[in-house]
């Protein structure tokens, strides 16, 4: 998980760079102000991901695996076997 942060926030990291520079250049320019743009929208998705990714691990933590275990091997078809 920790190998997966470092990637994250070197990606964001770039993608910062990238926003910096395009900020600068872009002007009255559409299509760098539509880069510009589409960047800005990338960055927040990725951090939405992860906090929703870190949501939902808190949801599944180790106390309740045994539990959907439980549903889960309730929830089988008998006649699949």
């Amino acid at each position: 998980m920790i190998s997966d942060d470092i990637s994250l926030d070197k990606l964001i990291a770039d993608i910062d760079q990238q926003i910096e520079v395009l900020t600068a250049i872009a002007g009255d320019s559409a299509i760098l102000q539509e880069q510009l743009r589409i960047h800005k929208e990338s960055r927040e998705a990725l951090i939405n991901q992860d906090l929703e990714l870190a949501r939902l691990a808190e949801l599944l933590d180790q106390d309740n695996i045994p539990e959907f275990t439980t549903i889960i091997e309730a929830s089988k078809d008998p006649s699949s076997e």
